[in-house]
């Protein structure tokens, strides 16, 4: 069965196999939409997975919310309420895996295990993470994607080029993604982004407040897995092996891998469901 959407709880979101279990809700990162998701799903055929389009992405581009990742987080639990979700996997990739603890700590007992792809653990505290350092480099790329786009493809070689250079692949899969991101007519698409809403999320992500504490307080399993490169096959990995034991020391029941893949390509990496799969 493929996918359908539809709006709830003033959200856009995805799902797959409606019936299944166990449920799996996936959040997606930064400059993403619930589209990232649909090969994690295709690897998880008897369980239900729901993606929502984040607050000022896809779909939900003009949902009002609350301001950084805690906002996020009270949109996911309004949509889970909404659908009566019980017995959940929250998994989340990038920003998303900083908004999956705030989420997991206000579902509490229906949490059944955390996934975290990428983030959730904080990175190391370097000048790179310092707020108006983080506001000026996702400054920038907001420029890139806030141009118009002659078609789907150039958008495709333009931002997600460098990250599937060794993953041809993979290409298909960014045009599907790029295809539901991009909006407006043919020659002149833009990405449906909340620009400000993008930079302001980041700045929060990287420089905010840490929310792995939060899953001090969820009784259930957290599982991270962290990439070998960062935006591309030849990048320093978002989370270094430091960061990683840090996490660890913050949340000493935090098991984790890490994969040979990269920020982007780590979607297709086995590892994430079978993390689904390995339930207590």
């Amino acid at each position: 069965m493929g996918v359908t959407r539809r709006e709830l709880a003033g959200l856009t979101f995805a799902e797959w196999h409606p019936g299944g279990a166990p449920v799996v809700l996936c959040l997606h990162g930064l400059t993403s939409t619930s589209e990232v998701w649909s090969a994690f799903a295709a690897a998880l055929p008897d369980a239900r997975v729901i993606a929502p389009d984040l607050p000022g992405r896809g779909g939900s581009v003009d949902t009002p919310a609350g301001p950084g990742l805690a906002g996020h987080a009270e949109a996911v639990v309004r949509l889970a309420d909404e659908l009566a979700l019980d017995d959940i996997v929250v998994v989340g990739h990038s920003m998303g895996a900083f908004v999956a603890p705030l989420a997991a700590y206000a579902l509490g007992k229906r949490v059944r295990k955390v996934v975290l792809m990428d983030g959730g653990v904080p990175p190391e505290q370097t000048l790179v993470v310092r707020r108006p350092v983080v506001r000026a480099v996702f400054g920038l790329q907001t420029r890139l994607l806030d141009r118009r786009w002659r078609d789907v493809r150039s958008y495709v070689d333009a931002v997600e080029g460098k990250a599937i250079a060794n993953r041809a692949e993979l290409r298909p899969r960014m045009v599907e993604w790029a295809a539901y991101m991009l909006g407006g007519p043919p020659g002149a698409l833009r990405p449906r982004v909340d620009s400000a809403r993008l930079v302001a999320d980041a700045t929060d992500a990287l420089a905010g407040e840490k929310t792995l504490p939060a899953l001090t307080d969820v009784d259930a399993p957290v599982h991270a897995i962290v990439a070998a490169n960062g935006k591309d096959d030849n990048a320093k990995p978002f989370i270094s092996d430091r960061a990683l034991a840090a996490g660890h020391v913050c949340l000493p029941r935090l098991t984790s891998e890490r994969v040979r893949a990269n920020h982007l390509t780590m979607l297709f990496d086995p590892a994430g469901p079978a993390a689904v799969r390995a339930l207590p």
